[in-house]
């Protein structure tokens, strides 16, 4: 299942409005993650943060800053879905790693079950979604 704007929406999801560019507000962001996440063992909690951090770090540098981190929990199977909103343009891709980076979605595509990019009239909604273990 792709996610978009309005799936996103949805009852079950928790929506953090993020609090500008600056690293305070990404930092606020990964500690509401944490804690929103913090029932999953402790390899899938750290394998979710990379992933939030990755995609807010990439609406960061690459698309003006997040607006909003989503998170989704379901149980049946257990999977975790993240999605940042942002208000750019571009298209997140994987690339080679060089020294300006790509190394980011490459983690993200081996964390992850899936992850894509779904459009909306204000920018984009870029979401992963990861394999957990029932408590």
């Amino acid at each position: 299942m792709r996610v978009n704007w309005s799936t996103a929406g949805q009852p079950g999801w928790r929506v953090l409005d993020v609090a500008g560019r600056k690293p305070a507000g990404l930092a606020a962001a990964r500690r509401w993650a944490e804690d929103t996440l913090a029932t999953l063992g402790e390899n899938q909690l750290i394998d979710a943060l990379i992933v939030v951090g990755e995609l807010l770090e990439n609406a960061h540098v690459h698309a003006g800053g997040p607006r909003q981190l989503r998170i989704h929990r379901a149980d049946d199977p257990c999977e975790v879905t993240v999605a940042v909103a942002d208000a750019g343009r571009g298209e997140p891709r994987l690339r080679v790693p060089d020294l300006g980076g790509g190394r980011g979605l490459l983690l993200v595509d081996q964390l992850c079950l899936a992850w894509g990019v779904s459009r909306h009239d204000d920018g984009k909604l870029v979401w992963a979604r990861l394999e957990c273990a029932t408590p």
